[in-house]
């Protein structure tokens, strides 16, 4: 398999369905939502560093481009509720083939969806659709060693919690490497992939 058929293989975006979420690719609609979550100081307690465009304006053109069009790195999903309201953002990136490991990080934005498992539940939906890409042996994430929410999320889908790591951030405060490998998953689940559809406009 050529680089180019890899890429294309990952970079068409597909909606996945969980029980209670539904993951699906941005349109630009969704920009004032994911706006609003980025400005919010109390969605991103653990991350003070956080880059974010000061104006609408400023931020409509980078939404585009990121979240919408792509930029064939990473990979934006939106998390909707049972209500198709969109409540956060799932992501993966820094996908490495020749160690087969790729990052994924996750964000509720709406914070009356907070402590309802959809976290853990976009994570395990997101996870259970990676692992069908036969190349990939592991997935990670990296999370604030204060943000107790995250990291329970990520264990309840039985990510396997590393240890501490460098401050990516470089805020001083101390982050945790979180991790599943393809054997873990497989041996825990049976190979069951959630229904898809591809990328056909609103949902």
């Amino acid at each position: 398999m050529t680089e180019l058929q890899r890429d294309n293989r990952v970079s068409s975006t597909p909606i996945l369905h969980g029980e209670r979420i539904t993951l699906r690719p941005p349109m630009m609609q969704d920009a004032r939502n994911v706006f609003h979550w980025e400005r919010d100081d109390e969605v991103w307690r653990f991350d003070p560093h956080r880059p974010y465009s000061r104006t609408m304006a400023e931020f409509l053109p980078v939404f585009e481009r990121n979240y919408v069009r792509g930029n064939g790195r990473q990979f934006w999903f939106i998390i909707e509720d049972e209500q198709k309201t969109p409540i956060g953002t799932i992501t993966y990136f820094n996908l490495d083939y020749r160690s087969g490991q790729v990052e994924v990080g996750l964000g509720i934005g709406n914070k009356q969806s907070w402590g309802k498992g959809y976290g853990r539940e976009a994570i395990y939906t997101l996870v259970n659709h990676l692992f069908t890409l036969p190349f990939l042996a592991r997935i990670y994430a990296e999370t604030a060693l204060a943000n107790l929410p995250a990291r329970k999320a990520f264990t309840r889908s039985h990510f396997t919690e590393v240890g501490q790591i460098y401050d990516p951030r470089s805020s001083g405060d101390p982050w945790v490497l979180v991790e599943i490998l393809r054997h873990d998953w497989e041996r825990r689940y049976t190979k069951q992939t959630p229904k898809q559809t591809q990328h056909g406009g609103e949902v």
